[in-house]
C-alpha cells in the first residue's frame, strides 16, 4: 500500500524557527549550563541522592523526555522535508503518553518522597516562586490533576483523528453520539477536581491581610516557613502570579475545553488518503507547545529546588520561569491551535465557568451542544 507522505515545516518554508523554539532552546542552554558549571556538582547531585531515589530517578528521565522531544523537534523542522504520516502518528502519540506519564510520575514521587506535607508557608507566599517558601504537597498534588488532564485531551486529540475517518458514511445521529461520547470521556476527569488541593494564584498577592495572619495565626498543623514579605522581588513575584491567573483562564476555556469544544464540533472529516493536511497533534507547531506546556508543569517546582541548593540565585530563577511563561503564550499564538478554536466555545465555556462554578462537565457538554446545533442552524 503507498505510503501518505505529508510534507511539514522546514527551514525552505520558513527563513526562522518559531519564537517560542527559540525560547525553548535558550531555557534548556541555560538549565543544562547551571547544572554543570554549578559548584561540586551539586546540581547533578540532585539525580544521585540515595534520599527519595524513586523520584531523582524518574525526574531524570522526565528531563530526558523532554531534551529528546526539544531535539526531535529541531530535528524534523530542520531537516526532514517529509514523512510517512502513520509512522509519524505512531511516534507522536507513544512520545506524547510517554511524557506525559512520566511527568505525572515524577510529580507524584515527590509528593510522596520528601515531608512537604509537613509545611505550611505564610500568607502570600507560594513555593514555587518566594525564595523561602517550599513547595507544599497540595501544590505537587494539585498540579499532578492538570498533568493528568493535559494526557488525557493529547490522546484525545489524537483519537479524533482516526475517530473521525469514514464519518461522511455515518448517519448524522451516529455521528452526533460518538463526538458527545469522546468528548464526555475527555471531560470526565474534572468530576473529581474537588479530590484535589486547589491553590489560588489571587491568594499569591492577597498577602499579610489581617484575615489571614488571624486564620494563620495558631495553625500548629505543620513547620511554618518563609516570612511575612519577600522584599526585593515582591513586586515582580505579585505580577508573575497575575500573569499565571490571566494565562490559566485561556488555557482553561480556550486550549483545554474551547479545543475539545471546537474538534467534537467540527465538520471536518480526515479520510485515509489525505496527503494534503496534517491533523492538529502531529503538526510541529502543536508539538512545540505541547513540549512547552510540560516543561513549564514540571520545571516549575525543579527550578525551586535548584535554588534551595544554590545552583540558581532566585533572580535567574524568575528569569528562566518568566522565560518559560513567554514561550509557552507565544507557541499558543504561533500555533495553529487558535485557528482551531471556536470563538463561541471559548466564550460560553468563560461564561458558564464564572455562573455555575465547579461544574465543569455539565458546563463543557450544554456548551458543545449549545454550539454544534447553533452552528448547524447558520448553516441551513
Amino acid at each position: 500500500q503507498r505510503p501518505i507522505i505529508i510534507t511539514m515545516w522546514s527551514s525552505t518554508n520558513n527563513h526562522h524557527p518559531p519564537l517560542s523554539i527559540s525560547g525553548l532552546n535558550l531555557f534548556f542552554t541555560l538549565l543544562l549550563t547551571s547544572l554543570t558549571l554549578s559548584n561540586n556538582a551539586s546540581g547533578l547531585k540532585l539525580f544521585t541522592h540515595p534520599h527519595g531515589r524513586l523520584h531523582r530517578l524518574t525526574g531524570l528521565f522526565h528531563l530526558l523526555c523532554l531534551l529528546y522531544g526539544a531535539l526531535f523537534l529541531i530535528y524534523n523542522n530542520h531537516h526532514t522535508q517529509n514523512v510517512v504520516k502513520n509512522d509519524w502518528q505512531m511516534k507522536c502519540l507513544v512520545y506524547d503518553i510517554t511524557l506525559g506519564t512520566s511527568g505525572i510520575i515524577t510529580t507524584l514521587t515527590a509528593a510522596s518522597s520528601f515531608p512537604h506535607r509537613h509545611i505550611l508557608n505564610r500568607p502570600g507566599e507560594s513555593g514555587t516562586l518566594a525564595k523561602r517558601a517550599i513547595v507544599t504537597q497540595g501544590e505537587m498534588v494539585e498540579h499532578s490533576f492538570y498533568q493528568g488532564v493535559n494526557l488525557v485531551q493529547v490522546v484525545y486529540l489524537h483519537l479524533v483523528t482516526w475517530a473521525l475517518v469514514g464519518e461522511e458514511r455515518l448517519e448524522v445521529v451516529v455521528v452526533f453520539g460518538k463526538r458527545f461520547g469522546m468528548l464526555l470521556l475527555v471531560t470526565l476527569p474534572w468530576a473529581i477536581r474537588k479530590r484535589f488541593p486547589v491553590n489560588s494564584f489571587s491568594a499569591n498577592w492577597r498577602n499579610n491581610t489581617v484575615e489571614m495572619n488571624k486564620n494563620n495565626r495558631h495553625d500548629n498543623r505543620g513547620i511554618r516557613v518563609g516570612t511575612e514579605k519577600e522584599s526585593k522581588y515582591l513586586w515582580l513575584i505579585n505580577g508573575m502570579y497575575r500573569f499565571k491567573k490571566w494565562q490559566y483562564v485561556f488555557y482553561k476555556h480556550v486550549i483545554l475545553h474551547g479545543l475539545n469544544i471546537s474538534v467534537a464540533s467540527s465538520h471536518q472529516s480526515y479520510k485515509n488518503d489525505d496527503t494534503t493536511s496534517l491533523p492538529l497533534p502531529l503538526t510541529p507547531q502543536w508539538r512545540i507547545f505541547w513540549l512547552l506546556l510540560n516543561t513549564s508543569y514540571v520545571m516549575e517546582f525543579f527550578l525551586q529546588s535548584l535554588v534551595k541548593r544554590q545552583v540558581l540565585s532566585q533572580k535567574f530563577m524568575m528569569v528562566l520561569n518568566a522565560l518559560l511563561m513567554i514561550s509557552a503564550s507565544i507557541a499558543s499564538m504561533e500555533s495553529n491551535v487558535l485557528g482551531q478554536v471556536k470563538l463561541e466555545a471559548a466564550l460560553i465555556s468563560l461564561f458558564l465557568n464564572f455562573y455555575n462554578r465547579g461544574h465543569d462537565v455539565l458546563n463543557t457538554m450544554v456548551t458543545f451542544i449549545i454550539v454544534h446545533f447553533g452552528n448547524k442552524f447558520i448553516r441551513m
